[in-house]
């Protein structure tokens, strides 16, 4: 039997037991995790941050490279997506285009950012970033086939994606097709 002074904590712990119990249906705005590929953050007024995460890829030299990808889901028309990548390099040389070919036809942008540039044993690591529409990020960077070369001005490296990324990739197009 319950004493009469013990009466207003069990109410209390009660109340607040079915408070807990009957938000557990509710599903944050952003999870951080979509999948293991894609993460999305949640920016206010509706908007919506999504990362994918770096996929590997392999150059014609057996040169490991990394790329990924931010994008928010905002305003289709006006908005784009940034695409980060990692290439190693023979030299220190400022990188003047990035191509890539999706096996039918080339993107090819000349406003490419470099983040930094580090020494990796031999070669030069450069972390790059272009910004591209969402329909050539679809087009181009979600297809099975294509290719990345990345162009100085006096050598140029071809990075393409590694037989397990393709596999990453099927997984990634099947997430994005519904935000892009």
């Amino acid at each position: 039997m319950l004493k009469l002074n013990k009466l207003p904590i069990v109410i209390f712990i009660t109340f607040i037991a079915l408070s807990t119990y009957s938000c557990g249906g509710i599903k944050p705005a952003a999870t951080g995790k979509i999948s293991k590929y894609v993460e999305d953050f949640f920016l206010g007024d509706g908007k919506m941050q999504y990362f994918v995460k770096p996929i590997d890829y392999i150059s014609t030299t057996e040169d490991k490279a990394t790329l990924d990808a931010t994008f928010r889901r905002a305003d289709k028309k006006n908005d784009s997506v940034t695409v980060n990548f990692s290439v190693l390099l023979n030299k220190n040389n400022t990188v003047n285009k990035v191509v890539i070919n999706n096996g039918e036809t080339e993107y090819i942008t000349e406003s490419v950012k470099t983040f930094y540039t580090q020494k990796e044993d031999e070669k030069i690591s450069h972390r790059l970033s272009i910004k591209t529409t969402y329909a050539d990020y679809q087009n181009f960077l979600l297809n099975q086939i294509h290719f990345i070369t990345v162009t100085t001005e006096d050598e140029s490296a071809t990075i393409s994606l590694t037989e397990k990324s393709k596999q990453k990739l099927e997984n990634i197009v099947a997430i994005l097709s519904d935000l892009l």
